[in-house]
């Protein structure tokens, strides 16, 4: 007799709410791989919860044909979670291995499904029970703790390039969750497995509280998922194609024209910081022909100097030379000379020369 009590009808309505989001998170239209893998976990985890709808709800005792129907894929589980947390973080698909053994469990299935139903028990006996589902349990929870190792290192990855260009940590609380959602799966799917192994076997009644747990930790993916559909995540992708020569005359011109250069303690972070960027891509564009960071303020802080004495000859060097940002004396006349082609003395005498000719005066 088919009966829907609150165990079947609990698991029923976390299958078909997971069912529901991954429609939905196949429309997105922002993170389209991301989310397809995403799509994709809760129709597995949907089909996980299934036997046990099934089990719970009478329909394996009233349609015994069902045994070995191929719903159940938990091989599945951490690579669609990698898959999905590598899309997010690196903009970019994992390779189909990932998924050679999740089909191999599921061809494993469907071929044993249209066997007569003696034929099944027979084999479920003999086979699988004393053999297959050892091996298949400690393949479950060592891919749930090998991925769950994976994302942490993405995550961490991603974290790092998020602060690096003084990016809003935000995007990274998505992957942070699934990290949060996977590390109680497997510490209940381990609890399950020894308890299993040491005290007795482990019947579907007894899996109901890890089947809640899952339902609950698919729902939680899936709406958040579906909630961040619309909003861009920022990838770490570089841009191979950028015109870091262009960008960075684009940073000089507005480093000059603040007039960021007179402070004597500016550094490569600071003028990152204030330029909105971080400090590889700032040193990228000043590389780019533009000598580097050092050359650039150097250039910049001499020039200046030498307008100076432009407009007036008589001015103090040394007072010159730290208005301007210079440390030293001794840097100063060093650098001068470098972008000049002469010391600030030259210079001056050659500034005071050409003012009084007659060709100036007249």
């Amino acid at each position: 007799m088919i009966r829907f009590g609150p165990w079947s009808t609990l698991l029923a309505v976390f299958a078909v709410q997971m069912l529901v989001l991954a429609v939905l998170l196949l429309g997105a239209d922002k993170n389209r791989l991301a989310h397809r893998y995403l799509a994709g976990l809760m129709v597995v985890t949907a089909g996980l919860l299934v036997p046990f709808v099934l089990g719970y709800a009478g329909f394996y005792d009233a349609y015994p044909w069902l045994t070995s129907a191929p719903f159940a894929v938990p091989l599945a589980l951490g690579p669609l979670l990698y898959g999905y947390v590598a899309a997010l973080g690196d903009g970019r698909a994992i390779s189909w291995r990932h998924f050679a053994a999740p089909v191999l469990q599921f061809l494993y299935q469907a071929a044993l499904f249209p066997f007569p139903l003696a034929t099944k028990w027979w084999w479920d006996a003999a086979i699988h029970r004393p053999f297959l589902a050892p091996v298949l349990a400690a393949a479950v929870l060592l891919s749930m703790a090998g991925y769950a190792v994976a994302i942490w290192r993405v995550l961490g990855r991603y974290q790092h390039w998020l602060e690096e260009r003084r990016r809003a940590p935000g995007p990274a609380r998505r992957l942070r969750l699934v990290l949060l959602v996977l590390a109680p799966l497997v510490i209940a799917r381990a609890g399950y497995d020894l308890f299993d192994a040491l005290v007795r076997p482990v019947d579907y009644f007894d899996l109901f509280a890890y089947y809640v747990l899952l339902g609950l930790a698919g729902l939680l993916l899936g709406v958040e998922g579906w909630r961040g559909a619309r909003v861009e995540t920022p990838v770490m992708a570089e841009q191979t194609d950028r015109d870091w020569g262009g960008q960075g005359a684009d940073w000089i011109a507005r480093l000059r024209d603040e007039g960021w250069w007179r402070d004597p303690d500016l550094s490569l972070a600071t003028l990152a910081r204030r330029l909105g960027t971080n400090t590889s891509h700032l040193s990228r564009a000043l590389n780019a022909g533009h000598g580097g960071f050092a050359q650039v303020l150097a250039a910049l802080r001499a020039e200046a100097v030498a307008a100076a004495l432009e407009r007036n000859a008589e001015a103090d060097l040394l007072t010159l030379a730290l208005h301007h940002g210079f440390g030293s004396k001794a840097s100063f006349n060093r650098v001068f000379r470098e972008h000049i082609g002469m010391t600030p003395s030259a210079y001056r005498r050659q500034v005071s020369n050409a003012e009084s000719s007659p060709l100036r005066t007249q």
